[in-house]
């Protein structure tokens, strides 16, 4: 069975990417840091409590459970609060990326599905919140 790391694990993307993972054979590893999901999310394998900050605990995943891929989705994605805290922001979502694919370098693992929100590419009307 394949293992995959999914960052950001916890919370409502990455756990419904955890159960799809599970029901077509690979083993999903939640790292979550538990800031803004919910630990009872993790329902199709081990869940590891580190942040994307933490090299030490990405190294520990790493060398624990060896993935074959990682599914990144922990990163900050409240617009109001990335213009009030920015440098939280960079900090997490640029150098927590950069930490997740400096670790997949030491560790062998070459593949990563990266997502972003929609509102990256601006407010299109599929990004649009329906009572606006």
């Amino acid at each position: 069975m394949e293992t995959v790391l999914v960052t950001g694990g916890v919370g409502f993307i990455g756990s419904h990417t955890c159960k799809a993972l599970a029901s077509h054979g690979f083993l999903p590893v939640a790292f979550d840091d538990l800031s803004r999901g919910h630990a009872e999310f993790v329902r199709w394998g081990p869940l590891v409590n580190g942040d994307i900050l933490d090299l030490a605990a990405l190294d520990a995943a790493f060398e624990r459970h060896r993935p074959g891929a990682v599914i990144h989705f922990a990163a900050l994605a409240y617009v109001g609060e990335s213009m009030s805290r920015p440098l939280v922001y960079y900090r997490i979502n640029v150098a927590g990326l950069v930490n997740v694919l400096e670790a997949m370098l030491r560790h062998g693992t070459s593949t990563i599905v990266f997502s972003s929100s929609c509102a990256t590419y601006g407010f299109q009307a599929s990004c649009r919140h329906p009572d606006r």
